[in-house]
């Protein structure tokens, strides 16, 4: 009998399970600037800079978490009209 592994898929299990298990994943974001980035990186932590839930990667970039659209796929509910700007460029 196969074992399946309970994956995540909402936005917020997708952060923190990044976070907590150093994983590599496709984050899609948006800069101070209105950029729309899309990199594949390691995640090394997550934490709170001046009050700000932040992402750790292994680029030495800080993503905050408010401006991430998407990881792995999971859109983040404060940019759900954003699924269809993406591509897999």
């Amino acid at each position: 009998m196969e074992s399946t592994t309970n994956l995540p898929n909402t936005f917020e299990q997708q952060i923190d399970t990044a976070a907590t298990d150093r994983r590599f994943v496709r984050i899609e974001y948006m800069t101070d600037l209105h950029e729309y980035i899309k990199t594949d990186v390691l995640v090394k932590g997550r934490v709170s800079k001046d009050g700000v839930d932040t992402l750790l990667v292994a680029t030495g970039d800080e993503i905050p978490v408010k401006k991430i659209v998407a990881i792995n796929g999971a859109i983040s509910p404060g940019y759900t009209g954003y699924e269809s700007y993406s591509c897999d460029c």
